[in-house]
């Protein structure tokens, strides 16, 4: 799969634009396959497509873990209630770093009517 160069979008709820930019605020291991697939496929599909192709490319996004609030690191086991590098509590937290453009797709999954790229 090759990478698109210049690629930029806009997605639509309705006539109101939601997003636009170049995807930069997806993480790179997830960016390209994203691209390249809108880049392909947007302008082909209906509205339950491009919600269906959104959400199946950033359903990373919210998926959480188990972190050490002390050392912050991930702890394995869900049954284990403390780091077992510091005996610290843990807690479920995001494993991506949040972000406002993502989560304002993510609030419209299942509303957003189009995609169009530039």
């Amino acid at each position: 799969m090759e990478q698109k160069t210049n690629f930029s979008c806009k997605i639509f709820v309705d006539d109101d634009e939601i997003y636009s930019g170049d995807l930069s605020e997806i993480p790179e291991k997830f960016r390209n396959r994203i691209i390249w697939d809108i880049s392909e496929w947007a302008d082909s599909l209906g509205k339950r497509g491009v919600n269906e192709l959104l959400y199946s490319h950033l359903t990373w996004y919210d998926k959480k873990g188990l972190f050490c609030e002390s050392c912050s690191t991930m702890v394995e086991d869900s049954n284990e209630p403390q780091c077992n590098n510091c005996g610290t509590e843990v807690k479920e937290r995001y494993l991506h770093e949040r972000d406002s453009n993502i989560d304002r797709i993510m609030t419209c999954i299942g509303m957003i009517s189009k995609i169009q790229v530039l």
